[in-house]
Formats: C-alpha cells, sequence, structure tokens
C-alpha cells in the first residue's frame, strides 16, 4: 500500500495539536472529503469505519459493553495512528 504524502501527515499532526476537540481526527477526514459510518454491516451489530479517497483508515467492531463515545474515541485514535502509518486498522476482517 502507498505512504500517506507527507503534507497530509503533518496537517494531521497539527490539526491534533491544535484542535480542543476530542474527534479531531474524525473532523480532519470528514473535512477532507472522507467519511465516517457507524452501523451494522455484515451481520455485525455495530462497526465504526473511517475513509476518504486515499485510504481506509480503520473498520472497528464495538466490543462488549463499550459505549458509543468510546468506540469514537478509538475510531479518533485509530485514524492517527493509520494516516501515520498509512495501513488500515482492521478489526473486521480476518488475516
Amino acid at each position: 500500500m502507498a505512504a500517506r504524502p507527507r503534507r497530509r501527515l503533518k496537517k494531521i499532526a497539527k490539526r491534533r495539536a491544535s484542535a480542543a476537540s476530542p474527534f479531531a481526527n474524525i473532523e480532519w477526514v470528514i473535512e477532507d472529503g472522507g467519511s465516517i459510518h457507524v452501523g451494522g454491516i455484515g451481520g455485525i451489530d455495530c462497526v465504526a469505519s473511517a475513509a476518504d479517497r486515499d485510504l481506509c483508515y480503520a473498520m472497528l467492531a464495538r466490543r462488549e459493553g463499550e459505549t458509543l463515545l468510546e468506540l469514537l474515541l478509538r475510531l479518533d485514535k485509530s485514524i492517527e495512528i493509520a494516516a501515520e502509518t498509512a495501513e488500515t486498522i482492521d478489526e473486521i476482517n480476518g488475516p
């Protein structure tokens, strides 16, 4: 998989440091033309995913007892990690 352009990595790091929102990375994906999805997919009751035209950042399965807020905070952190590494964090598809 191709690495993310450096300008995007700098943009996310700057946004992370300056944003007051706990969802700075989710906001960054949406403002940059990407999207998030929260809901059931393919027999899984609740999935949170984030992607843009270049990369699927994360596909996370909601854990037992996990609140929606906790899931979204985990999605936000996963976006940050995926943007830095250019690798999707995938809890949905097997290895």
